[in-house]
């Protein structure tokens, strides 16, 4: 609702950043398949608005558009399927991407849909029921159960903010982020447009003392603060994926490889602590002891369950989220 995108729509940023996509890599946009887009909380599921987005970055009504909805996981999942789709011999190239306004589309529903069958509502199997627990709740029920203090959020929070600080100064994120046209207002016609090239939630100088002054934001007596909790935010996102032969065949250079992904369910009261189980359970199909992996990059939807996914996993703290996460850049459920 503050935050610097907070009057531009998503399909605004998505379209631009698949034009930076295409500048950037030099890609045909008659090369691209497919573009599959994250988008959880947009109408229609996001697809008509991500499709005009699609088409107004310059791809032609032979690259097909569908959208994607995993929840916080949805640009991931994108990623997957155009993985998957590629390894299929479905096509050669396709965009993953993800896109959400949350100040848009977040609000006043917050999640929550507005329509569920009262008999679903007062089902007798608690899971169907769980499934609409607030996120924050989760976190207090992760908390409450596997023991992660208030102190021991705090602390992750306040690492969380000084690491993508630190990052921000070095310049980390500069490499990964498009300058974004911006809307400095929604009316009147014609708008005002702002350049916006960082993120604009990372605050310097959280100590514990300034976290502890925090009242819970979800349960009476609870532990979870807006400081250990990511913020809402607004953004998108996009990766190029294809076989190393089209890549060869349009002089493009690899930057990395997708090797494999894996999805894991746990109880919806406890959302957030997948990790725990997806991350051994993908480090077994391709053959790798975690000792092998020299960064990891977590989720931190709150620091409650974060905390809980390091310990159970056995990760070493300093290999995980190096630069910050989204406590500190932000989290939308898309991207």
């Amino acid at each position: 609702m503050k935050g610097g995108l907070a009057k531009t729509y998503p399909e605004e940023l998505l379209s631009q950043i698949l034009k930076t996509t295409v500048s950037r890599t030099g890609v045909p946009t008659d090369a691209v398949r497919e573009v599959a887009v994250g988008a959880v909380l947009q109408q229609l599921g996001g697809q008509k608005v991500s499709a005009m987005a699609v088409k107004d970055a310059g791809f032609g009504p032979e690259t097909t558009i569908h959208t994607i909805n995993r929840q916080c996981a949805s640009s991931s999942q994108a990623l997957s399927t155009v993985a998957a789709s590629i390894k299929l011999g479905a096509y050669e190239a396709g965009i993953a991407a993800g896109v959400e306004s949350m100040t848009m589309d977040y609000f006043p529903h917050r999640g929550i849909p507005p329509r569920v069958a009262p008999i679903l509502r007062n089902s007798p199997v608690q899971e169907s029921k769980d499934v609409i627990v607030p996120m924050g709740i989760t976190s207090e029920n992760v908390a409450e159960k596997y023991g992660i203090t208030r102190e021991m959020q705090d602390q992750f929070a306040m690492e969380s903010q000084a690491k993508a600080y630190e990052a921000q100064k070095r310049g980390f994120f500069k490499i990964e982020i498009v300058p974004t046209q911006a809307r400095t207002s929604v009316d009147p016609e014609p708008d005002e447009w702002t350049t916006l090239d960082a993120d604009d939630g990372v605050r310097p100088g959280v100590t514990m003392e300034k976290l502890a002054k925090l009242p819970p934001a979800f349960r009476e007596g609870g532990t979870t603060t807006a400081g250990s909790s990511s913020q809402i935010t607004d953004g998108a996102s996009a990766m190029l994926v294809m076989t190393r032969r089209k890549a060869e065949e349009l002089g493009l250079k690899p930057i990395a490889k997708f090797v494999h992904s894996v999805v894991a369910g746990v109880p919806a009261a406890f959302m957030g602590i997948a990790p725990a189980f997806a991350v051994p359970d993908l480090l077994s199909k391709v053959g790798l002891d975690k000792d092998d992996i020299d960064v990891y990059e977590l989720n931190e939807a709150f620091a409650s369950q974060s905390v809980y996914c390091i310990q159970k996993i056995g990760l070493d703290p300093k290999k995980v989220n190096p630069n910050g996460g989204a406590i500190a850049i932000g989290r939308m459920p898309s991207c």
